[in-house]
C-alpha cells in the first residue's frame, strides 16, 4: 500500500463520523487526487477488503474492521511502538489478539475490538454505554477500547493482577503478554493452586471493588490466566464490560460470577469454596478484612 491509499482510508475513516457509507463524491472533494489515482486506490481497498461499498442511492465507501485495524497498526509503526506484528493467538466475537514484538524488544500482545451486530444484544444488556451516541459499529469499537484501556490502567497502578496496558489506539490495545493458560485449559487443579488463584481473584476484585466501584462484569474461566511462573499467579483479563456498583444490577451480576467461579472451582478440584466468604473479602478489603 502506498501514500494514496492510506490518504484514503484515513478519510473514509474522518468522513464516516458524518455518513454511515462515504460518497465518492466526499472522497473526491477532499481528498484532492486525481480521478486515476482515487479509482486505483479504492480498488486496492476492496481487494484487500480493507473498504466495503454501497451501490444504492448512492456509490459510497466504509471502512471494515480490517481497515481500522490496518491504520492502527500503521500508527504504532510510525510512533515506534512495535517493530513486529505476529501471529494471531485469539479470535472471539469481539476481538482478534495478535502477537506483536515492542521497539523494546519486549513480547506484548495487540487485542483488536470487534464489537457488532452479532454481539449487540449481550453488549447492550452487560454494559453501561450510551449507544445513541454512536454512528456506527466500528465507532462503538474504538468507545470499548478504550474504555478497557482506562480501566486496566487504572487498576494496573493500584496492584491489580492485569496485563499491564502499554497504548491503545482506534479499536485496539497493547498490553503486556502474560505467559499462562486459562483456568478452563487448566486439566488439574489441586488446593495449593486454588487458594493461589482465589487470593489473587480476591486481590484484584478487591482492588476493582472497594478502590474504583467497578465489578468486572462478566467474570469465567475464560477470562482468568494462570501464568506459568515458578510460583502461579492469577491474572484476570477481558474488562471492557465492567459495571459499577452503582448500576441496580450490579449485586446480583456480582454474586452470581463468583457462584459460579466456586461451582467450577470445587468441580475441578473438589475444593469447597464459600461465596459468602469470597464476597465478604472482596468487599472487605485487598486481605479480607
Amino acid at each position: 500500500m502506498d501514500i494514496d491509499d492510506f490518504k484514503l482510508l484515513n478519510l473514509i475513516e474522518r468522513l464516516m463520523r458524518s455518513y454511515g457509507f462515504v460518497p465518492l463524491e466526499l472522497i473526491e472533494k477532499f481528498s484532492k487526487l486525481p480521478s486515476s489515482s482515487i479509482k486505483r486506490s479504492i480498488q486496492k481497498l476492496l481487494d484487500y477488503h480493507l473498504i466495503t461499498s454501497e451501490t444504492s442511492p448512492f456509490y459510497g465507501y466504509q471502512l471494515t474492521f480490517d481497515g481500522l485495524d490496518m491504520l492502527a497498526v500503521r500508527f504504532y509503526f510510525n510512533k515506534n511502538i512495535i517493530l513486529e506484528l505476529g501471529h494471531k493467538i485469539n479470535s472471539g466475537k469481539e476481538s482478534d489478539i495478535y502477537i506483536a514484538q515492542l521497539v523494546s524488544g519486549k513480547e506484548s500482545i495487540i487485542k483488536f475490538h470487534r464489537e457488532g451486530r452479532t454481539s449487540f444484544k449481550a453488549i447492550k444488556r452487560k454494559r453501561e454505554f450510551d449507544f445513541k451516541k454512536w454512528i456506527s459499529w466500528i465507532d462503538l469499537s474504538k468507545k470499548v477500547a478504550l474504555r478497557e484501556f482506562k480501566i486496566l490502567n487504572e487498576l494496573w497502578k493500584n496492584g491489580a493482577n492485569v496485563p499491564e496496558p502499554i497504548y491503545s489506539n482506534r479499536n485496539s490495545l497493547i498490553m503486556e503478554k502474560i505467559d499462562g493458560i486459562e483456568l478452563y485449559k487448566l486439566k488439574e487443579l489441586n488446593k495449593e493452586m486454588v487458594d493461589i488463584i482465589l487470593n489473587d481473584i480476591i486481590t484484584t476484585l478487591g482492588i476493582a471493588y472497594t478502590k474504583l466501584g467497578v465489578i468486572h462484569g462478566d467474570l469465567s474461566p475464560y477470562n482468568i490466566i494462570v501464568s506459568n511462573n515458578e510460583k502461579p499467579r492469577g491474572f484476570i483479563i477481558d474488562w471492557p464490560q465492567f459495571i459499577s456498583i452503582k448500576n441496580k444490577n450490579s449485586e446480583n451480576i456480582f454474586r452470581k460470577e463468583l457462584e459460579y467461579l466456586a461451582f467450577y472451582l470445587h468441580k475441578k478440584s473438589g475444593v469447597e469454596v464459600k461465596v459468602e466468604e469470597l464476597i465478604n473479602a472482596i468487599k472487605g478489603g485487598i486481605d479480607g478484612r
